[in-house]
């Protein structure tokens, strides 16, 4: 099953990044707020999430 792309969403918006030194609910709630503005269906979530973790968060 493919996900579709929402129209105008070339490019990912600036999602920002989480390395483990703050809170990650926080990071999550960032996270949500842009994409849910941007009506980003699960799957392409699922897909952008992991590019925002650096090094230490994803140990």
């Amino acid at each position: 099953m493919r996900a579709l792309i929402p129209a105008g969403f070339e490019r990912p918006p600036p999602l920002g990044t989480y390395d483990g030194q703050f809170d990650p609910d926080e990071h999550i709630d960032n996270i949500n707020a842009i994409l849910n503005f941007r009506m980003v269906s699960g799957a392409i979530r699922c897909r952008l999430f992991p590019t925002t973790l650096r090094k230490w968060a994803m140990t």
